[in-house]
């Protein structure tokens, strides 16, 4: 280690323990004594710090103690197993500077008054983008939105095709459950598990119940982690083709799966009868965006009762935020981000197959395909969830009980999802171990 970044860490250290917000620290001069150094030396510590966010520089007068987040530290220490946002520090702060930076410049003199579907130029790119993940579609086709769970809400409340029921798995998305009980509509489920789901039951509820549509996540599923297999996608986008039921594909975390030979819902049905959301939120978490693809066949009723919305077009993700994806995207920094996630996820998936092979099945079982931030562990009946998320709580593990994902609270099958997105490596093989010696107590 270097002589600027040792006195560097001996600053940070002072400025969490001794220094104030907004207090000024000693003079270059002072610094020069105190550490026995060069003024080189000391410049360079204190532009370590800045870029650190821990200090500020005011021309002509000197630097400055910067906002202190005391909870950034606190939350090191805790295991935070519950949440599926991502660290916003996972994105590179260089790379997010240089793509905000190219958008702001770009689009300096240009209007927020956008059309319905965003910035031009990257809706140029993405047909383009989309092709990797299996999606062909033509740019008019692709509308940009904050987020899923916005787009959600909006189709839920769509009239079209004559029907008013709505279908989804069991468990799924809890935000999505809630918004569904909050409204005065039929809702039917189907059982998802480690298994998949029933095709026998699936086409019956087609035949006979009035979907509207089917809300379904086929890969990186939220709370269980698992993806459909190729021939349950193909059969389910067959029985929506056949009864004419649309689907709505969410998948979330398309960018950052890697299993091969991957293709979506979307790409077996043609695009007819299906409608594909992804997000960009859990791999650039600056950015509130998202993509829907519509088929044309759906358009002329999607533009009637968005052009009936007048507020809709203020509910675009902003200009700047279109801009910044689309240099992410044009200079490959996001495939960077995704390589990165990537590997950190696959350390992640090494230390949870290790630990799986060491557990009792009897007392835990693990559910998922190692591929996203999620997968389940099933607890046996035996043991109360109540006592083992208190007694977890108290060790700084927190979990997210499975039982929220559930429409019906009945069919909740005793286990809690476990988010890979806020913790390191280490962070994992700690909590993993908390969580087993504490059950293991329980028993």
């Amino acid at each position: 280690m270097k002589k600027y970044q040792i006195i560097s860490k001996d600053i940070e250290k002072k400025i969490k323990a001794e220094y104030k917000q907004g207090q000024k620290l000693p003079s270059i001069r002072k610094m020069m004594d105190l550490y026995q150094c060069s003024r080189s030396t000391i410049i360079s510590s204190y532009q370590e710090l800045i870029e650190k966010h821990l200090i500020y520089v005011k021309p002509q007068s000197g630097y400055y103690v910067a906002y202190i987040n005391n909870s950034l530290e606190e939350s090191q220490n805790k295991y935070l197993l519950n949440t599926g946002n991502p660290i916003v520090s996972t994105t590179s702060l260089v790379d997010a500077k240089h793509c905000l930076s190219i958008a702001i410049d770009e689009y300096s003199k240009s209007s927020l008054n956008l059309s319905l579907q965003g910035v031009e130029s990257l809706q140029d790119i993405l047909p383009t983008f989309l092709e990797e993940l299996g999606i062909y579609a033509k740019k008019e086709d692709i509308f940009l939105i904050q987020g899923i769970t916005q787009m959600l809400s909006f189709l839920t409340t769509f009239k079209f095709n004559h029907k008013n029921t709505i279908l989804i798995e069991e468990p799924t998305y809890s935000y999505y459950i809630q918004f569904l009980k909050s409204l005065d509509l039929p809702v039917e489920t189907i059982k998802r598990d480690e298994n998949g789901l029933s095709l026998k039951q699936l086409e019956y509820l087609f035949k006979e119940k009035n979907i509207k549509f089917f809300y379904l996540t086929p890969r990186n599923h939220n709370p269980l982690g698992t993806t459909l297999n190729t021939q349950t996608r193909k059969k389910i986008a067959s029985l929506a083709l056949k009864y004419n039921v649309y689907l709505i594909e969410d998948d979330y975390f398309g960018h950052c799966s890697f299993q091969s030979h991957y293709l979506p819902l979307y790409y077996y049905t043609g695009g007819k009868n299906c409608i594909y959301l992804t997000s960009f939120t859990k791999t650039i978490p600056y950015l509130r965006i998202g993509i829907c693809v519509i088929n044309q066949d759906f358009r002329t009723i999607f533009d009637q009762i968005i052009h009936q919305s007048y507020y809709y077009s203020y509910q675009l993700p902003s200009l700047i935020s279109q801009a910044t994806l689309e240099s992410y995207i044009r200079s490959l920094l996001y495939q960077k981000q995704t390589q990165k996630i990537y590997q950190t996820l696959k350390k992640h998936y090494q230390i949870i197959k290790r630990y799986k092979k060491t557990w009792d099945i009897n007392l835990i079982e693990v559910i998922g395909d190692y591929s996203g931030y999620y997968f389940t562990l099933k607890i046996n009946q035996k043991i109360s969830l109540d006592l083992l998320e208190k007694e977890l709580n108290k060790k700084s593990v927190y979990i997210a009980r499975n039982e929220r994902c559930f429409y019906h609270k009945e069919h909740f099958n005793h286990s809690f999802r476990i988010s890979l997105a806020q913790v390191t490596p280490e962070q994992l093989k700690k909590s993993l171990d908390i969580i087993y010696q504490t059950i293991l107590s329980l028993i």
